[in-house]
């Protein structure tokens, strides 16, 4: 199973992720999060905008 690293991104805390770029390897992840300009970015390896449908039950 290959893992999967996230860059989440957000104009300010309060609004929470607005956008969410995947990357296969963490160097283009931290990369990427390096050059943001967004105010408020993070990595991840679980999409936080992804829906888990185990949940909705």
């Amino acid at each position: 199973m290959d893992s999967k690293y996230y860059l989440c991104e957000a104009d300010n805390v309060d609004e929470g992720v607005n956008k969410v770029t995947p990357y296969d390897l963490p160097e283009d992840a931290l990369a990427a999060a390096s050059n943001s300009t967004a105010k408020v970015h993070f990595i991840s390896t679980v999409n936080p905008l992804a829906v888990d449908e185990e949940e909705e039950e």
